[in-house]
């Protein structure tokens, strides 16, 4: 089963989303615009996993859930990688406390290595949407600085983050299925403040 583990993104930054998108298709050329249905943010692409370990991933979710109170995240600034210079992807990033997003994504990936035996990425974690992969720059490279001005909004959508779920994607002619398997909710009581900005 091909699965990866996502928190949800509001309908109102979709909206937000969508219209961005939209905008810097006006803007700038790219080999391939990312479709923003069934819009979610990645923090872990366990890949095809073998469907007697899917006991052990939710019980990770839900260990790693019980030990993180909910969080705010908000919509940010356009990015590139690997860099403007020469981008491959462009992106939209994310502000608010993303140094909880970062911790529930470490603790995840620890405990599913440990406990379910999956490799897990240990490059740092770059919260990010992506919005067009190879988009097309001129010789001095992507205008992020422009298109920030031009197409961002001066109060994004912020919304609080209280759950994260385990999908399985599942590859169709018509594009990918996402289908919810499992959902762990954050302890709204829980005691130790997890970084809150």
């Amino acid at each position: 089963m091909r699965l990866f583990v996502a928190l949800d993104i509001p309908e109102d930054a979709a909206a937000y989303l969508t219209d961005v998108q939209q905008q810097l298709r006006q803007e700038i050329h790219a080999d391939r615009w990312q479709s923003l249905q069934n819009l979610h943010l990645t923090l872990h692409f366990l890949g095809d996993v073998e469907e007697r370990l899917i006991p052990a991933i939710c019980e990770d979710l839900d260990i790693v859930s019980a030990i993180t109170k909910p969080f705010r995240l908000r919509l940010a600034e356009l990015g590139a990688f690997p860099n403007a210079s020469r981008p491959r992807v462009l992106w939209l990033g994310l502000r608010g406390n993303t140094q909880a997003l970062k911790q529930v994504h470490l603790l995840l990936g620890r405990r599913f290595e440990l406990h379910a035996g999956l490799d897990h990425d240990r490059k740092a974690y770059k919260p990010h949407i992506t919005l067009a992969r190879g988009p097309k720059t001129t010789a001095e490279g992507l205008p992020l600085d422009r298109l920030n001005e031009q197409v961002l909004a001066e109060d994004p959508p912020h919304w609080q983050v209280n759950q994260v779920h385990l999908y399985q994607s599942e590859l169709k002619p018509e594009g990918a299925v996402h289908t919810i398997l499992h959902t762990s909710t954050f302890d709204k009581d829980y005691s130790i403040d997890q970084m809150e900005p």
